[in-house]
């Protein structure tokens, strides 16, 4: 008689991507309008003279793109283990 076998689980790379890109634009978002990436006189790009929602959406793009590729990452670390 032959033992059940459970499937291996590898992990959904698109939840991963996904989950880090939404954490990375928040944690982004959160540094752009709580001006800990001001400079002294409070503003976020001084000689491009861009609006703070530019400034805001720029640097949450940024942080989904980083925050996306660091989860890819994990996914795959998490699926060689495996």
């Amino acid at each position: 008689m032959a033992t059940p076998s459970t499937p291996s689980r590898s992990p959904n790379f698109l939840r991963f991507i996904l989950t880090g890109a939404v954490l990375g634009f928040a944690i982004g978002s959160f540094l752009s309008v709580s001006g800990l990436l001001a400079d002294e006189d409070g503003s976020l790009a001084q000689q491009a003279n861009y609006s703070s929602a530019a400034g805001w959406g720029f640097v949450g793009a940024l942080g989904a793109m980083l925050g996306a590729i660091a989860f890819a990452l994990l996914a795959v670390l998490l699926d060689r283990r495996r």
